[in-house]
């Protein structure tokens, strides 16, 4: 078994300090083939960030994020029940600094895409991301990651207002 990763998104991606935990018999070959790839990472960067690892800050600086995108993420949701109700579905809240959002009724064409864009909202289309075109107008990546719990509130304020028809398409549909 391998594990391959990175220090880019867990610290920083000035860092460009990645790793390899191999099995024995690959040791050598690995090596082999870094030092044709790139001759050489910073002696200094990887000394500092063994003696991080080994200190604990590394995992108290996990933890300190976990706790951080938990609250960002769980301010967006309840953001989100609050404007829209049952009429917003949310998929895959519980892993990365993303997830899923489509709402009844509402399909994400450009010039919808442009009008948010122009109340200063920015999302992503899932149908940007898809091999099959047409079965994802619905849906669009709300990211928090980089939003404070004030960015939040607004971003999902301004959501509502630029999605204003889905407030009126509700209302309609309980009379």
């Amino acid at each position: 078994m391998l594990y391959i990763g990175s220090f880019s998104k867990i610290l920083s991606p000035a860092l460009r300090l990645g790793y390899l935990v191999l099995p024995c018999h690959l040791v050598e070959a690995c090596r082999s083939l870094k030092w044709f790839s790139d001759l050489h990472t910073s002696s200094l960067d990887q000394l500092v960030l063994a003696r991080y690892i080994e200190s604990g800050g590394l995992e108290r600086h996990i933890a300190k994020m976990k706790k951080l995108y938990r609250s960002r993420r769980d301010v967006l949701l309840r953001c989100l029940k609050e404007a829209f109700g049952e009429e917003v579905d949310i998929t895959g809240q519980s892993t990365g600094l993303h997830f899923v959002v489509s709402f009844r009724g509402i399909k994400f064409t450009e010039e919808r895409l442009a009008s948010l864009l122009d109340d200063g909202v920015r999302v992503y289309p899932v149908e940007y991301h898809t091999l099959v075109k047409g079965r994802h107008e619905h849906r669009i990546i709300l990211g928090y990651g980089h939003l404070n719990d004030e960015q939040l509130r607004e971003g999902a304020r301004r959501l509502m207002q630029g999605l204003s028809e889905l407030r009126s398409y509700a209302a309609g549909s309980k009379e």
